[in-house]
């Protein structure tokens, strides 16, 4: 992937004059300069819904990697002040993650124009499957009905457009997830640990996976509609832990656990304007 997953796309929202201001405390561990953006959402926040936000924004701001969070509201306004700069990290900080487990019924060179796809492409979905654009942008699908996405090419393997099943997993199923090397692969990755639903429909998944012929054998991991790896079950997944690599540096792989860890930030969460 370009970016290894362009599900990611935590693409570069730099702090516009008025988000973020520095300060001076003298309890900073940074020298007491700190940074203070202030978020709002779109529907009003109060009471316990208001606090939840604020404990969920300085836990995701802990993952991520920032120093000292501390996040104080007003009149329905989080306020997160950090030891040192913010950088560029700004959306990492409020994106919520589409992560999907789908199984995958077909695959294609993207460069593939036949007019007759796949028979293993649901026939509702050939058109979609034969006109898929890998350059365009990604967007997450209805998670109740099959799909087409793409993958993009990594020195290991091509890219290809996929036709997926509908979502068998989804985020909210995931009660832990960390970023960490993966010593066999020498890649980072993100090590995700299931809900006791999650790891039961992961065993289903992966134990029907396991009889099914290459490319039906496979599930693909889907991130804001991005594939973000589709690797083949050789056996049942038990115990409900997997991990997820692909071409993530450090930082994508810790902004993805951070992010899939803290779920529950509002919806409509953003930066306040000035």
């Amino acid at each position: 992937m370009t970016s290894p997953i362009r599900a990611l796309a935590i693409a570069a929202a730099l702090l516009t004059a008025g988000l973020a201001v520095t300060a001076c405390d003298s309890g900073s561990p940074d020298g007491g300069k700190r940074t203070v953006v202030a978020f709002t959402s779109d529907s009003p926040l109060s009471g316990e819904a208001l606090k939840q936000a604020a404990e969920q924004l300085r836990h995701r701001a802990e993952l991520l990697g920032f120093k000292d969070p501390r996040v104080s509201t007003d009149g329905g306004t989080l306020s997160l002040s950090v030891a040192g700069a913010v950088d560029n990290r700004t959306e990492a900080l409020t994106h919520q993650v589409v992560l999907e487990f789908r199984p995958v019924l077909a695959t294609a060179p993207p460069a593939d124009s036949s007019t007759t796809p796949s028979s293993a492409v649901p026939l509702p979905l050939r058109p979609q499957f034969q006109a898929l654009d890998c350059t365009a942008p990604p967007h997450p699908a209805d998670p109740s009905t099959a799909t087409v996405a793409c993958s993009t090419a990594t020195a290991q393997e091509p890219a290809l457009k996929l036709a997926l099943g509908p979502v068998a997993i989804k985020g909210a199923d995931i009660a832990k997830s960390t970023a960490v090397f993966d010593d066999r692969s020498a890649k980072w990755g993100i090590d995700l640990t299931f809900t006791a639903a999650g790891a039961t429909d992961l065993t289903t998944l992966t134990t029907a996976l396991v009889t099914q012929s290459d490319p039906a054998n496979q599930f693909a991991i889907v991130i804001d509609g991005a594939v973000a790896s589709h690797p083949a079950v050789m056996q049942p997944i038990t115990g409900g832990q997997a991990l997820i690599t692909g071409s993530f540096t450090h930082d994508q792989a810790q902004t993805l656990a951070a992010q899939l860890a803290t779920p529950a930030l509002p919806a409509g969460l953003h930066p306040a304007t000035p």
